[in-house]
């Protein structure tokens, strides 16, 4: 899905009023809770190198470099690389942020775990989906670990809305943000437009993501050349089911 300039729709919602929100920050409480859950999940040891593709603004890559770990962030979006390393540069702490394609990362075997957090997974078609996983696994070290938060039919189904409505007003940015989606079901994917309503101005962006069964996952990852998967509920870590709000699939080469 492209937008209006023929570009990927990711680029232009990420760099639009949505990254501005994202950039605007998360209650520290909220990113150190989920790294806890991360480190518990991929059973990080002391010092290993993890992987944070694609790392947006940077939060949890600080937040993990924040407890000894040796972390790389990859992100295409040069104004999120901006405020990472700025707010690395605040916390007096070192991330190797680079700019650069999630479906193509120049590591080899360079990390031992890996985390793709946040609902930032599915944005391509299944070819380019596979591309990003592949390219992890590459970046991989033998028995490394990767962890994907994203929503799934079996989380999606359950409780599906054709609209609902956001309101942000951390740090003074006053917006509502009113969702409205439709399910492509020959595709499996979720369309959706966002209407981003401020005190100044209205704007709308498309998006399209692919919304996987957890099998499908699962078969997608041993495709790139994982072999050992566990199904967890995010920050519970009790089992995933039908009707879990996400799922965390924690893979192993």
């Amino acid at each position: 899905m492209t937008d209006l300039d023929g570009g990927p729709w990711w680029v232009s919602f990420f760099q639009g009023p949505w990254g501005s929100l994202q950039q605007g920050g998360f209650p520290p409480e909220k990113t150190r809770e989920e790294v806890d859950f991360i480190v518990k999940a991929l059973e990080l040891g002391d010092s290993e190198r993890v992987l944070d593709v694609p790392c947006g603004e940077g939060r949890h890559s600080i937040e993990l470099a924040s407890r000894g770990f040796a972390v790389s962030g990859t992100e295409l979006n040069p104004n999120a690389l901006q405020t990472a390393r700025a707010n690395a540069e605040e916390r007096g702490v070192t991330v190797d942020f680079r700019q650069g394609d999630m479906r193509s990362l120049p590591a080899e075997g360079e990390f031992d775990a890996a985390i793709c957090y946040g609902g930032s997974f599915g944005y391509f078609d299944d070819e380019g989906n596979l591309e990003f996983v592949k390219a992890v696994a590459g970046a991989l070290a033998d028995s490394g670990r990767f962890i994907i938060d994203t929503p799934v039919a079996e989380s999606l189904f359950p409780q599906y809305k054709e609209r609902d409505w956001q309101w942000w007003d951390e740090e003074a940015q006053d917006m509502r943000v009113l969702q409205e989606r439709s399910w492509d079901l020959r595709a499996g994917r979720i369309r959706g437009t966002w209407t981003f309503i401020g005190p100044d101005e209205t704007s709308t962006s498309d998006v399209s993501i692919r919304i996987y069964t957890c099998r499908e996952l699962c078969e997608l990852l041993r495709e790139a050349g994982f072999q050992e998967f566990r199904t967890i509920e995010p920050m519970t870590h009790a089992p995933f089911k039908m009707g879990s709000r996400r799922l965390s699939l924690v893979a192993s080469k």
